[in-house]
């Protein structure tokens, strides 16, 4: 895949992992906190709220884990929906781990703006 292809093809992974980010807050967050769901499955469960994200996002992690152990075996890859579906998902779960720990940390969101490693002046 040539740079320019691979560069278009994660701008438009991160642009579904945007939507989708929006389009469940309604699902899975409260009116004023986007991380709500992991704190009361937290809750429930007696857990932190990341190790209730870590066990969710578990369900993903082994999805991708069972499509490559397929492809492995038998030499039949799923259709690029399909991982794109399961490898968003994944990603998203990443991104609001960050963002709990973040919120732990309470980091606000000018603390976060650095640039891309590859841009900062070696010392």
């Amino acid at each position: 895949m040539l740079h320019e292809e691979f560069s278009n093809f994660v701008s438009k992974v991160m642009d579904r992992c945007r939507c989708l980010l929006d389009t469940k807050s309604d699902d899975y967050s409260s009116q004023d906190d986007k991380l709500y769901n992991f704190k009361a499955a937290g809750r429930i469960a007696d857990v932190f709220p990341i190790e209730a994200l870590a066990g969710m996002d578990l369900k993903h992690r082994t999805s991708i884990q069972q499509g490559i152990e397929e492809y492995i075996a038998s030499g039949i890859l799923r259709p690029l929906d399909w991982w794109m579906e399961k490898v968003v998902d994944h990603i998203n779960y990443q991104l609001l781990l960050l963002a709990l720990i973040a919120e732990i940390e309470n980091v606000h969101s000018t603390q976060t703006e650095t640039p891309c490693p590859a841009t900062i002046p070696e010392s």
